[in-house]
């Protein structure tokens, strides 16, 4: 099952697992997965799943989404994938892998 790692400087990483077809992130409360930042939009980008496919689509966010550094509109996600909303870095995880937090973000969560 697809999930997501929500690190935040200053604050402990958040495994979200993704198991409805839709998803949504952003600012407002009525979000799947809430980002209070002033950055992120209230409705900032939507995940789709197709089959075994999961997309990414921006929902036309002031400050845009990055992939993996590259500012996108709509793409599909590989395990690994890093997205950037805000101060948030968001990992995308496919496979049930243990995966090593980043020092800077590994030493906030202590």
């Amino acid at each position: 099952m697809a999930r997501l790692l929500l690190m935040r400087k200053n604050s402990a990483p958040k495994q979200i697992e993704l198991s409805g077809e839709r998803t949504l992130l952003g600012r407002d409360a009525s979000n799947d997965v809430q980002i209070d930042h002033p950055r992120v939009s209230r409705h900032h980008v939507e995940l789709r799943a197709e089959g075994s496919a999961m997309w990414l689509i921006d929902l036309g966010s002031l400050n845009g989404t990055r992939v993996n550094g590259h500012r996108v509109k709509y793409c599909e996600l590989r395990h690994g994938d890093e997205l950037a909303l805000g101060d948030c870095n968001i990992r995308f995880l496919t496979r049930n892998t243990n995966f090593e937090l980043p020092k800077e973000l590994a030493l906030a969560a202590d």
